[in-house]
Order: C-alpha cells, then sequence, then structure tokens
C-alpha cells in the first residue's frame, strides 16, 4: 500500500524519528510505539498522537504506562503499518543510520511538519529567569541533526551546534548532538511557522514567547 504523501504523515515520520521505534519478532509479532514523559506527554499522546494515527491509518494505539518509570508509549501493533512505514524509509531496531527521507527532504512543508514531530517528542526549552530562553534540539544521530541544522539555516534560522556526552538511567554514556535558537525574534519565528502539537510545549512556547527579552 502506497500512502497519500502529507504534512500530517511527515510529522508523524518525525514523531517517529524523534520518540519512535518499530520492529517485529520472529513469531510474526509487529510493533510500533511512541515514548513520552507519563505527565507531561500524557494529553499529547492521549488524544493528538491517538487521533493522528487514526486519521492516518484508520487504527487506534494502546496508551501504555511503564511500570516504576516516568514513561508512557503510544503502541501500534500492525504489520500493514509496519511495513508502510518501511516503504517511507524509517528503519526497525535502531535508529543509527536514520535521514530525513527525500520526500520530505524535498518538500519545504512537509520537512517544517517534520521537525514539528521530532521537536514535540524530542525538543527541550530553556527558560531563564532574566529572559534569555532558548529552543534546544538534541539527537543521538549526527547525519540527522545536521540534515535540520542545514534546513533551518536555509530558512534564515541562525542555529548554534554543540556537541555533549550524557549518561543514561542504565549509566551507559553516549553523544548527544544538539542544535539551539537562543534570539527572540527567531523563536517567535519557530512558534508561527513551525509550531507544535504538544501541549505541554505549546504552553512553554507561549510562555517564552510572552516573556523578557532573548539572547541577541
Amino acid at each position: 500500500m502506497k500512502p497519500k504523501l502529507t504534512s500530517e504523515l511527515a510529522e508523524f515520520i518525525g514523531i517517529m524519528s524523534g520518540d519512535g521505534y518499530m520492529n517485529h519478532h520472529s513469531n510474526g509479532h509487529y510493533f510500533i510505539e511512541i515514548a513520552g514523559h507519563s505527565e507531561n506527554d500524557l494529553e499529547y499522546h492521549k488524544k493528538y498522537i491517538a487521533s493522528l494515527v487514526e486519521r492516518l491509518f484508520a487504527i487506534r494505539p494502546t496508551l501504555v504506562f511503564k511500570k516504576g518509570q516516568n514513561t508512557l508509549c503510544s503502541r501500534i501493533s500492525s504489520k500493514r503499518i509496519f511495513n508502510i512505514l518501511e516503504y517511507l524509509s524509517f528503519p526497525k531496531g535502531k535508529k543509527n543510520n536514520l535521514i530525513v527521507p527525500s520526500w520530505i527532504s524535498a518538500n519545504k512543508k512537509f520537512f517544517l511538519s517534520f521537525i514539528k514531530g521530532i521537536y514535540d517528542t524530542d525538543g527541550s526549552m530553556i527558560l531563564r529567569t532574566r529572559g534569555q530562553h532558548s529552543i534546544s534540539l538534541g539527537l543521538k544521530n549526527r547525519k540527522l541533526i545536521l540534515e535540520i541544522k542545514s534546513f533551518l539555516e536555509r530558512m534564515n534560522y541562525f542555529v548554534s551546534y554543540n556537541e555533549c556526552t550524557q549518561k543514561d538511567k542504565r549509566g551507559f554514556t553516549s553523544t548527544v548532538y544538539c542544535i539551539r535558537i537562543n534570539q527572540k525574534v527567531l523563536i517567535n519565528k519557530f512558534k508561527n511557522q513551525i509550531g507544535s502539537s504538544n501541549p505541554y510545549k505549546i504552553g512553554r512556547l507561549e510562555k517564552m514567547t510572552r516573556s523578557g527579552t532573548a539572547g541577541i
């Protein structure tokens, strides 16, 4: 099945590229999962992601809470959707070689929606008391983050870049590649041009653009 290429589908691929994962077991069980924070992302998963998946694939994901963790996930068990995502160049298993699919990178509107999906799942905001706020996106995939940086720069954003090490809850250390937008005028531009579908992040974006003066 060849899906219709739309901005909503590009946003979903961005969501998957941020906190999504898919694989299948030898017993024939196919699954797609999107992780999130059990409190901050609850409304986003329960309402937006569930509706988006239903509109795109005519199936509603199951919301699962991880015991002993501040984590939830939207889970889809479907070989059909698994095959669609593979057709759209989303990899199974580890996302080490993930890149922006060509059908997205060739279309400005799709690329903006793709970034929204990644931002809503993997993006963060730094709100400082003096108003020097910033939007940040950190990924473990250097090639993917540099593709996003290059696109944003073509859209006339000034984007800083740095690499840092990060230790997860299991004690494993990995390198994270980060881009950041600091200027208030560009944060406003990001809000209006790319925006968010995540209620938690929408609220923080509103707070950022209402208060203070960001660094220039």
